[in-house]
């Protein structure tokens, strides 16, 4: 009964692990306001106070002495008075200091305006010490993919990449997630850094004779951008939970995870298409009789949590839990079960324990079941990159505890331990007005054989990328899977 009891709690409330980085990236207009150093200050301690009250995780990743000494190095370095996008660039810098990808800084809509909301129309991938164009949407189509991209406004463009690497808390520092992400977002943290701009000048190396040409790009909105590079470029859409038969004779299988997150319309509260897609596919393995299941984790921020299981239940080959222990701050419990809503309260107090700090804390004990129909026991092959974040890292973890599939890419961008998410408050600051998204929950993931011994789960085989593949557009780590497979 505890155990129904808590499943019903985790499917019919919001209890996810979501990456929100994108919220900060997509509202990037700023006001023209100046606040004072006076206001500034007031926000600062406003946040401080908040964090000590609310996040589970303030001190989990640097000690009390690091951050209260970045923090009075901040406002010691604070001018008279700053722009809004000063002002978010200075509290941003505050929060990446803490290392934790769910703890993130965004400005409101009131300040922002789709309208304006425009970047750089230009994708990016950096090798080496080199940067090159990936996709082109602006609306000069003489910038050719694999161009190397020198400058942007006259400013290096690798300076600028550094600068944008500041932008992301990742968890304990992940270096290959910063570079994901400032490889993925490169155009539009270009906002953040330089402010909004209708036009920009990018600095090209002409592959002929080596010679720097400039051309003046105008910066598009995310609709027109994404118009253009569907028209450009051919299969670089991907479709959550799409399933594949990639090599019939050796009975190879592609299934594309981009999120734990999907729903057949705002009312489906339970994801009921993801368990419906899910349970689609492994009847599909099954029919097909298949013996190599290639699964694409890369670039999956996460998603709802119960999801996990729905995937996982059909190829464990045994019982697992999700989670080892769930802790929740006071604010959180309040919200989840409030005290006047009678049963959900009682249940509430009945799963989570009350804790000397006045933090709420549930021990996971019995294991979920694998599912019987359509269950998978076969080869598996995950493919990971520094975009696998939350949910998606304690699939990885799960996976690699069970010792139930082959890794290939680079390390996702959490830590196998667990993570600060589940619940949030939107802290709006009173003077700048702009928000910090702080978790209000702690959750360590269940993994009894204690296979990771490192911080990240670390891939059987560390592949990325090749330069050549790259500019033919070939998927590096997926043709090495299908190697591993050809050799077998």
């Amino acid at each position: 009964m505890r155990k129904n009891i808590w499943l019903a709690f985790i499917k019919n409330t919001k209890y996810i692990f979501f990456t929100f980085f994108f919220v900060a990236l997509t509202q990037i207009s700023f006001g023209q306001k100046k606040i004072s150093k006076q206001e500034l200050t007031e926000d600062f301690a406003q946040v401080k106070s908040q964090l000590e009250k609310l996040h589970l995780g303030l001190y989990y990743y640097e000690t009390q002495a690091d951050f209260e000494k970045r923090y009075a190095e901040t406002l010691d370095n604070l001018p008279d008075s700053v722009s809004t996008q000063e002002a978010y660039r200075a509290i941003n810098k505050l929060i990446t200091g803490m290392q934790d990808l769910h703890t993130s800084v965004f400005v409101p809509k009131s300040i922002s305006t789709k309208t304006k909301n425009k970047s750089l129309p230009i994708q990016i991938r950096r090798n080496g010490e080199k940067i090159y164009v990936h996709l082109n949407g602006s609306s000069d189509s003489t910038i050719l993919r694999g161009q190397e991209l020198v400058s942007i406004d006259h400013v290096p463009v690798n300076e600028i990449f550094e600068k944008s690497k500041m932008l992301w808390g990742t968890d304990k520092g992940n270096q290959n997630s910063k570079k994901f992400y400032s490889e993925r977002y490169f155009g539009r943290t270009l906002s953040l850094i330089y402010g909004l701009k209708d036009s920009l000048t990018a600095g090209l190396r002409n592959p002929k004779n080596d010679s720097i040409y400039f051309r003046k790009i105008a910066t598009e909105l995310p609709k027109n951008f994404n118009k253009t590079l569907a028209k450009r470029y051919k299969n670089i859409s991907r479709k959550n939970l799409s399933f594949k038969i990639i090599d019939s004779l050796n009975h190879v299988a592609f299934m594309d995870v981009m999120s734990f997150s999907e729903k057949a319309n705002k009312l489906d509260f339970n994801h009921f298409r993801f368990k419906r897609l899910i349970k689609r596919n492994f009847k599909a393995i099954e029919k097909n009789q298949i013996e190599h299941l290639i699964v694409d984790f890369r670039f999956n921020g996460g998603g709802l949590v119960s999801n996990t299981k729905s995937i996982t239940k059909y190829v464990a080959q045994g019982p697992f839990k999700l989670m080892d222990s769930t802790k929740m701050t006071k604010t959180a419990f309040r919200r989840a079960f409030p005290a006047y809503s009678g049963l959900p309260y009682i249940i509430g107090r009945l799963l989570f324990k009350k804790q000397p700090d006045g933090t709420y804390l549930n021990v996971s004990r019995k294991p979920h079941k694998p599912s019987k129909k359509h269950h998978y026991d076969n080869k598996i092959y995950v493919l990971t990159d520094g975009g696998s974040y939350s949910a998606t890292v304690l699939t990885i973890g799960l996976w690699k505890d069970m010792q139930r599939a082959t890794f290939v890419g680079s390390n996702p961008g959490g830590g196998n331990w667990g993570s600060f998410a589940g619940k949030w408050r939107d802290l709006k600051l009173t003077n700048s007005k702009i928000k910090v998204h702080i978790p209000l929950m702690k959750f360590v993931h269940a993994q009894p054989n204690k296979v990771t011994k490192t911080f990240f789960v670390e891939p059987d085989y560390y592949v990325e990328q090749s330069f050549e593949d790259f500019i033919q557009r070939k998927d590096t780590p997926l043709n090495f899977v299908m190697e591993l497979i050809k050799n077998k």
